[in-house]
């Protein structure tokens, strides 16, 4: 009876209150992301899948776990829920956190980055809070974070608007 009663309420959240369950789903039950793939939208979901599929059994544990998770990453985005990119000031540690400015959207949290831990997550959020990071190098000192991921924060367009260092140039 206790797991009937729990499926009906995890069922009404689903239907109700997507924007909830998906966030409440992705921050408690995935571990492994391709958000890159997420933010891009459902065509981009499509296609990753199918890439994944045809890999039949040369697929690795990660892969296929990426997989499940695109494949619910499809069916929130066929319901009209986005990604958005990674926010260094909005972004939370290891939870999905609804957008404030954009409806039926979700903000990933900083563990989705691949190869970037809880602990680094925390530690960014800590130190955001603290005050605010004026430069990659201070995000780099303060967060954590390593070269390698600082690299992938770049290419995910997520440290647009920091200047690289504290110094000011002249020229």
């Amino acid at each position: 009876c206790a797991y009937v009663m729990s499926a009906i309420r995890i069922a009404w959240f689903k239907v109700y209150q997507p924007l909830n369950y998906y966030a409440t789903y992705f921050s408690i039950r995935v571990v492994d992301f391709d958000i890159e793939t997420m933010i891009k939208g459902y065509d981009a979901i499509i296609l990753k899948i199918e890439d994944l599929e045809n890999k039949g059994y040369e697929i690795t544990k990660k892969e296929g776990d990426v997989l499940e998770t695109l494949k619910i990453a499809l069916e929130a985005t066929a319901r009209g829920i986005k990604f958005a990119n990674i926010d260094l000031n909005k972004s939370d540690a290891i939870k999905f956190v609804k957008s404030e400015t954009e409806e039926n959207t979700l903000i990933p949290p900083f563990r989705s980055i691949d190869g970037l831990g809880d602990t680094v997550g925390k530690t960014i959020v800590q130190e955001r809070e603290i005050k605010e990071f004026l430069s990659i190098e201070d995000l780099q000192k303060r967060g954590k974070v390593s070269q390698t991921l600082i690299e992938k924060m770049k290419s995910m367009k997520i440290l647009t608007d920091l200047p690289d260092s504290n110094q000011l140039s002249l020229f």
